[in-house]
């Protein structure tokens, strides 16, 4: 390579050096040796988290740390921090234990939140346990039971609701128009 031609590389070279930009091959072509697939990447906060692995939602989703997070039908996921909001499908058992995260959802077979303020949208909801305060809850659809420990806290359905068992005080348990 002729010295003139050597400049511009070694700036670009350079350029990436000092931006710590790193030039991967793309995910499932080489670097795993013999062409195997890389592992998915680990979620970093504020980045969305879309399983790759099919089986990524079988068993629980531990989400913790702050960000948006999108992912698709999972068993189970739990949310154990603050900050955190989730887009997803369907649901078979969430369970909030923090505080000020956000959750829209398909169909959530139940609901648990032991944290404080909290939003929970969903199409239907199996049921609903909430022992923190100040906690939103909202169906377009059905809710079974739903149990309120907590105090202030809001629970609305635009369908028919199970059994009511309110044990809080200031808490809005309402069937909307």
């Amino acid at each position: 390579m002729s010295p003139r031609h050597a400049a511009p590389v070694t700036l670009l070279l350079a350029a990436f050096a000092l931006t710590g930009c790193v030039i991967l091959p793309p995910f499932g072509q080489g670097g795993g040796g013999g062409g195997a697939p890389l592992p998915a990447p680990t979620p970093i906060p504020g980045e969305t988290l879309i399983p790759a692995d099919p089986d990524a939602c079988d068993g629980t989703l531990r989400l913790d740390q702050p960000g948006e997070y999108r992912i698709g039908d999972c068993d189970a996921v739990e949310i154990a921090g603050r900050g955190i909001e989730v887009i997803a499908g369907e649901i078979g058992l969430l369970t909030i234990r923090g505080d000020d995260n956000e959750v829209d959802a398909g169909t959530i077979g139940a609901l648990r939140i032991e944290g404080q303020q909290n939003e929970v949208d969903a199409t239907l909801i199996g049921s609903v346990d909430i022992a923190g305060d100040r906690n939103d809850v909202d169906s377009s659809g059905d809710i079974g039971a739903i149990t309120v420990a907590g105090n202030d806290n809001e629970v609305g359905w635009h369908g028919q609701a199970g059994t009511i068992d309110d044990r809080g005080a200031r808490n809005e348990l309402r069937q909307e128009r």
